[in-house]
């Protein structure tokens, strides 16, 4: 998974943005926290766990309420060298329990479901998530419709997908959530081809950094290669 990118959104930083109504300000992160987490994140990306992990719990120990500490963690255990869901989840719940009002954990959380390929509990979670936080920033909000479509095509309920992305989204949107749907029904069919020509129009609409979250999916579901984001052959290097 990619930190920041696909499903783990830690708060620091851009909590505000989601904000549904008004809310006590949370309690102030120390610098020291701040800097072991920026720290730890800088080790995950470089797929350093066990020096990650060493980052995360001395931030525990200074203050054991950030939801941060147990969601990046819980990323880390969900990292694809490593895949323990057991391990991974209850990292994930303490985060839901540290900050029950936001989206971002519960996001985290349902993002969990559909790496473990249950679909039926993503789906669940990801639709709750739209009704209980109808105002999502449409950078989120696409996101978790997407994720919503994938489930049900996975689930083989395709009528179901194709009202999602009719209701949600066109190719007139400022996020590529309408060109990474047409790819997904294209890969779920068995044609790649088309699944990577709808790649390709995605990237050059809004070049690779801001489709990666939705391309990751298909790594997930195995549709990719699991390799770092790239344009499929000949699609242009800079749309």
């Amino acid at each position: 998974m990619r930190l920041l990118q696909t499903f783990l959104f830690l708060t620091l930083g851009i909590a505000s943005a989601l904000a549904q109504t008004p809310a006590p300000a949370p309690a102030p992160v120390s610098d020291a926290v701040k800097k072991l987490l920026m720290e730890a994140r800088t080790m995950r990306v470089k797929q350093r766990y066990s020096e990650a992990l060493e980052k995360l719990d001395a931030a525990e120990k200074i203050n054991p309420n950030v939801a941060d500490i147990y969601a990046m963690r819980g990323d880390i255990y969900l990292a694809p060298r490593r895949r323990d869901f057991d391990l991974a989840l209850p990292q994930f719940e303490k985060a839901a329990q540290l900050q029950p009002d936001s989206p971002l954990p519960k996001f985290n959380l349902a993002e969990y479901y559909f790496v473990k390929h249950d679909f039926t509990t993503a789906l669940q979670s990801f639709t709750k998530l739209i009704t209980d936080y109808p105002k999502l920033p449409m950078v989120i909000r696409h996101l978790v419709h997407y994720k919503r479509a994938l489930c049900e095509i996975k689930l083989g309920h395709r009528p179901a997908a194709d009202q999602i992305i009719a209701e949600n989204f066109t190719f007139m949107d400022d996020t590529p959530a309408y060109y990474f749907c047409k790819a997904a029904i294209a890969f779920d069919l068995g044609d790649p081809n088309k699944g990577n020509e709808w790649v390709k129009r995605g990237v050059a609409a809004f070049k690779a950094p801001n489709c990666e979250p939705y391309y990751d999916a298909f790594k997930e579901l195995r549709w990719v290669p699991d390799l770092d984001f790239a344009t499929p052959p000949d699609a242009p290097v800079k749309p």
